[in-house]
């Protein structure tokens, strides 16, 4: 399991309204080119959406589903293909509150992504791209809030 951390001066429902915007996540990551609700009610457990990705020249969709909300605390959902299960949790803090991301794989990736990984189309190693993009993503979330 990855997991990157940050304190932002900002109040809980700041966050809470931008780590679950699904639309605009883009901004903040450094694979991610867009998303949207494909079913359900948005941020609510079964919904889901599809999100839009690329790296060099590598561009794929992935199929996420919601799997667990605690409002204004806990967005989790699953990425289909690549069965990643990525959460942000959101905890208040004296000086505002802090963001913490997690990526969990929790079952072997579909076929052709795991061809994709093992080539070096996305990166030579995988886990630590994701681990810097995390880092990357919360630190432009933190610049994006307390601007």
């Amino acid at each position: 399991m990855d997991t990157a951390s940050i304190e932002v001066g900002a109040a809980p429902t700041r966050v809470w309204d931008l780590v679950t915007d699904i639309a605009g996540y883009h901004r903040f990551s450094p694979e991610n080119t867009g998303g949207h609700w494909t079913g359900g009610e948005p941020v609510t457990v079964g919904a889901t959406f599809t999100g839009r990705n690329r790296h060099g020249l590598v561009r794929w969709t992935t199929h996420c589903t919601v799997v667990d909300v605690v409002a204004g605390q806990r967005f989790s959902f699953q990425s289909d293909e690549p069965k990643a299960r990525w959460t942000y949790l959101v905890e208040p803090t004296e000086t505002g509150s802090r963001i913490t991301e997690t990526r969990e794989i929790y079952a072997t990736p579909a076929w052709y992504v795991r061809m994709v990984q093992r080539s070096t189309l996305i990166g030579s190693d995988r886990d630590a791209l994701m681990q810097a993009g995390m880092r990357e993503t919360l630190a432009k979330m933190k610049a994006h809030l307390e601007r």
